[in-house]
């Protein structure tokens, strides 16, 4: 395949600009030249023709870009092609008013790319997309020959225009639900299949909000779903029980996680304003969809894909993790702080019902140390992931229509008087007889979003997969979905094209007004705007130190929370040395094996 450099234009071609920048002349493309001459950078723009042209093409498509520049495309094939070439230099030619046609713009190849001859089977052939300054946009033509044929390009960008136009309009399957959100007016319409429908029942029977609390043993194994024989919440089964032709012994252990079917999403920007003094994109208005179906313009949510390999479910955690004290064999039910966190052989992360959420109160509970506890359940196991928590963000939002998870379930558990010493967690499990469904216990103030217990307000939980390091007034964001380690932004790990805001020295944010937008990662929820309130469009803050190195995150808020609990808060205004008595941990499974 061709390489080729930029495009350089000639002197005609800057004499043609020039008409066109004076008004008086305008510019018609005409067609794309093919040759295998080699030609030395410094000769370029002196040429007015390209010799030994092997083929040429019409232009089939001319696309202003800006007031100052086009796009221009053509294609080739070898099917009249008696004998094969090498690509080495591109020409493009347009009319000249006073001198009838002109090479316009050249540009050579890096690499040549090979054309072979027709052998009477096998068509190959070559599209080219030339993007060139035009100095003055409104005078070009945009006329094309009739006998030029469509491009790849043109059917790949009718294809898209197609979605985008589905997109825009409403999609009409039954499988597709959405929501539109508009962050300046705050106001969020209900579209496709998730019209007229309310939350909770009208959403059980649909695939991707069919999320079941199960227990897991350490292999992954799904021992048992709620309601059937042999599941139990303490932490260890009290019978045997034979999955798949293998039997587990009674007082195995098995941790109480919620199992979600994998979906298909896709993020629709309708509006985005560029970050003022930032790299980046605020989204102002967008359209956020969810099926079970892979419909053309959508994508497998990320939460769903390991390193490139594809999940049909993925597990999180019922309840805000406890540790397992492998040297004592039992679980730490009062947040004993004698936490073993090294490999292997020391304690287990968990999730089971009665046990006091673990914290750092005094223990050396840092996001690394949460991270080994999960791995020491066995392959398979992380801490909370900033993709999970992002799947669930983003069924929220479509089910319930709103970003404002207190106002939508319950405020959660976050109106406690701080003491400031202690760890003022409630025991897990209040919301267990609500099951799989959403809801709150009105005696201790925990809630629930289907199955996953205190998502927001009781006690922060770290979330690995995303990173960032900041200097000073911004930093830089950077995702992975494997091999996780707070303090990489390379290799795995994957730059994300807007900043994250804040302020040096403090942990500054506020009520968030909009999340950033990057196309390879619009199912992110990430603040990048702070003028909002308690209520819209969000109704959750962000804090943001901007001056910490390498930072660690948190999501949700604590037992002092208060109206800025909610499940799109999030606290990246610790270390990745933080450990604090306010930041606990979550579990997730995903099956790598």
């Amino acid at each position: 395949m061709a390489d080729f450099k930029a495009v350089i234009i000639t002197r005609k071609g800057q004499s043609l600009m020039a008409k066109l920048m004076s008004g008086t002349g305008g510019v018609e493309f005409t067609r794309i030249a093919v040759s295998d001459s080699q030609y030395a950078d410094s000769q370029l723009e002196g040429l007015t023709a390209l010799g030994s042209i092997r083929q040429s093409a019409p232009v089939s498509r001319v696309r202003k870009t800006n007031d100052f520049a086009v796009e221009v495309q053509a294609s080739v094939s070898n099917e009249q092609l008696v004998a094969g070439y090498y690509m080495r230099t591109l020409g493009l030619y347009a009319k000249d008013p006073d001198e009838g046609e002109v090479l316009y713009a050249v540009c050579s190849a890096q690499t040549a790319g090979y054309m072979p001859p027709f052998n009477g089977k096998t068509t190959s052939g070559a599209f080219f997309r030339l993007t060139t300054t035009v100095g003055n946009a409104s005078n070009l033509s945009l006329k094309v020959n009739p006998a030029a044929v469509a491009t790849v390009g043109d059917i790949v960008d009718l294809q898209s225009q197609i979605d985008d136009m589905r997109s825009t309009i409403g999609y009409n399957a039954d499988d597709i639900y959405g929501v539109e959100i508009d962050y300046v007016n705050r106001t969020f319409k209900r579209l496709a299949g998730a019209e007229n429908r309310t939350p909770g029942k009208a959403f059980d029977g649909l695939i991707p909000w069919q999320r079941r609390r199960c227990i897991l043993a350490d292999d992954g194994t799904v021992l048992a779903y709620r309601g059937e024989a042999g599941y139990t919440e303490t932490g260890a089964t009290t019978t045997a029980l034979t999955v798949n032709g293998v039997t587990y012994q009674a007082g195995t252990q098995a941790q109480v996680m919620v199992e979600q079917p994998r979906f298909y999403y896709r993020t629709v920007p309708l509006v985005t304003e560029k970050i003022d003094g930032y790299d980046g994109y605020h989204m102002r208005k967008a359209r956020y969809y969810v099926s079970a179906t892979p419909h053309a313009g959508f994508k497998i949510h990320p939460a769903f894909v390991v390193d490139g390999k594809e999940l049909d479910k993925v597990y999180m955690s019922a309840y805000e993790a406890c540790l397992y004290d492998t040297s004592a064999k039992t679980y730490n039910l009062t947040d004993e702080q004698n936490g073993d966190f090294t490999a292997s052989t020391g304690d287990k992360l968990s999730s089971i019902a009665k046990a006091k959420p673990v914290s750092g109160q005094t223990q050396n509970a840092t996001i690394d140390a949460y991270r080994q506890t999960a791995h020491n359940r066995g392959i398979g196991w992380e801490l909370d992931l900033i993709q999970t928590l992002s799947a669930t963000q983003l069924l929220f939002v479509v089910e319930y229509a709103s970003l404002n998870s207190q106002e939508a379930i319950a405020d959660g558990r976050c109106h406690i008087t701080d003491d400031p010493k202690s760890n003022l967690t409630t025991l897990t499990g209040a919301t267990a007889i609500l099951g799989d469904a959403s809801g709150s216990d009105s005696a201790t103030g925990s809630v629930s979003y289907r199955g996953q217990e205190n998502l927001w307000g009781d006690i922060y939980s770290v979330t690995d997969g995303l990173n960032a390091y900041s200097a000073s007034g911004s930093g830089d964001w950077y995702v992975a979905d494997h091999g996780f380690d707070s303090k990489k932004k390379d290799g795995q790990y994957t730059h994300i094209s807007f900043k994250m805001i804040g302020k040096k020295g403090d942990s500054s944010g506020g009520y968030i007004s909009a999340f950033g937008y990057d196309p390879d990662f619009d199912w992110l929820f990430l603040g990048t705007e702070f003028k909002g309130d308690s209520h819209l469009p969000v109704g959750d803050p962000d804090w943001l130190n901007a001056n910490l190195g390498w930072h660690a995150f948190s999501f949700g808020s604590g037992w002092t929370g208060g109206a800025g609990a909610g499940l799109f808060e999030l606290d990246g205004s610790a270390s990745t040395a933080t450990h604090s008595r306010i930041w606990g941990a979550r579990l997730t499974y995903r099956n790598t094996k």
